[in-house]
């Protein structure tokens, strides 16, 4: 006999699905903005929340993943032209109606006593050249197909070299439409990555992992002794370390910068400025864990251990080869949440990181944002890849947030 639903129960599960969707839809828009103002020409907050393919960039990625952004600015007013000459040579005629320091450039580049260097994309090639720092009516001047044939030939780009080294800013000759009929000047300018974000992130991922890993060993040893061992002031100590952590680290700051910078002057490597002086810090926070383990291990049946003791085995043994196996998943959490927490942190690291390269990710974004300019685009990129770690490391645990907790049971 089939059961009938009433209909009731079916707007329920609609106005459920439809409630599930906003709400996701609420969580998600934020990191959709981000991922969009990552995309986006230049470094404005406002704009389309899906940018169009057409005025998309990878310029804030490049400048993340430590490349440089090369840009062609064109010269205003520029225009070059080639024409053939009976000796058989090409002359390049430039005008231009830059400024004065334009036109000394042009003049010390095409010295029209001597032959110069042009590198094209492939070879050096040797051109004659001609020039008039005044514009020059284009029109008079015969352009030939063989002229912009030698243009093509060098890939239609032909760089003025401006000095050895010289890598920031140079122009270059390029075609002003696709079928190459037109040339001109272009200022090409190179922009280096401001801020070393690949290693800022190495920096985040080294001191969270390590963070992590001390927190889970000494949190679950510390756990295990209070839900499994009686000794005098245990309720004290933990209701007294619970407490304690009430209060945020924000307002330490002043007496956690006095303690490390005398720890430093003995120990220099947990002293200021240094990553070990901040793994030290956070180990602080490891109160809230100990309780978290303490509740799960209490769940578990003593009469394992017991079991386990009349088989022989120490304590140690039963909780290295029994707790800790049925733990797993509490553990995992614990993990994820002191890395998310180490990696997003930024009141202590700011406090305790001078130098640029020791900066984490989280510390390290904010130098975007300074009053003169706010880098919206470059701190987006950085912002998404500041959340990679922690997307990595919750899918490489997941598989233990759900599993092992029926294994080890005793049988009845």
């Amino acid at each position: 006999m089939a059961i009938v639903q009433p209909k009731s129960l079916k707007y329920r599960k609609a106005a459920a699905h439809i409630f599930m969707l906003f709400f996701l839809s609420l969580i998600m828009f934020p990191l959709l903005m981000i991922v969009a103002i990552s995309f986006r020409q230049g470094n404005y907050s406002v704009g389309d929340v899906i940018p169009k393919l057409s005025t998309s960039t990878l310029d804030h990625w490049r400048l993340a993943l430590g490349f440089n952004v090369t840009k062609l600015n064109r010269v205003p007013g520029s225009e070059v032209n080639f024409v053939n000459t009976d000796d058989g040579k090409v002359q390049m005629y430039v005008s231009t109606k830059e400024d004065d320091s334009f036109r000394a450039f042009i003049s010390e580049a095409f010295d029209p006593e001597d032959v110069k260097k042009v590198e094209s994309l492939d070879d050096a090639v040797e051109v004659s050249s001609s020039f008039d720092v005044e514009s020059i009516d284009s029109g008079k001047l015969s352009d030939s197909d063989s002229a912009f044939a030698l243009c093509k030939l060098l890939a239609h780009k032909i760089v003025v070299k401006t000095g050895e080294g010289d890598s920031s800013l140079r122009y270059v000759i390029d075609k002003n439409d696709k079928e190459g009929t037109s040339y001109g000047i272009y200022k090409e300018t190179i922009t280096p990555p401001p801020f070393p974000v690949l290693r800022w992130l190495w920096n985040s991922v080294k001191v969270a992992f390590i963070t992590s890993f001390l927190i889970i060993c000494l949190s679950t040893t510390s756990a295990y002794a209070f839900a499994r061992m009686k000794f005098a002031g245990k309720n004290t100590i933990l209701n007294g370390m619970l407490i304690f952590q009430m209060f945020p680290a924000v307002l330490a700051l002043v007496a956690i910068y006095a303690l490390f910078d005398k720890i430093g002057e003995y120990i220099p490597w947990l002293g200021l400025n240094t990553h070990g002086g901040l793994i030290l810090s956070y180990m602080g926070g490891i109160a809230l864990h100990i309780w978290t383990i303490k509740g799960y291990f209490e769940t578990i049946d003593s009469s394992l251990e017991e079991a386990a003791a009349i088989d022989g085995a120490t304590p140690w043994q039963a909780f290295r080869l029994i707790l800790l196996p049925l733990s797993v998943p509490i553990l995992a959490v614990v993990f994820i949440l002191a890395f998310i927490a180490t990696v997003a942190e930024v009141p202590v690291a700011s406090v305790l990181l001078l130098d640029m390269d020791e900066l984490t990710l989280a510390v390290g974004a904010q130098q975007y944002l300074y009053p003169q300019n706010y880098l919206w685009g470059d701190f987006a990129a950085a912002a998404v890849l500041s959340g990679l770690p922690i997307t990595i490391v919750f899918l490489l645990a997941q598989r233990w947030l759900v599993g092992g907790l029926t294994a080890g049971g005793v049988k009845g």
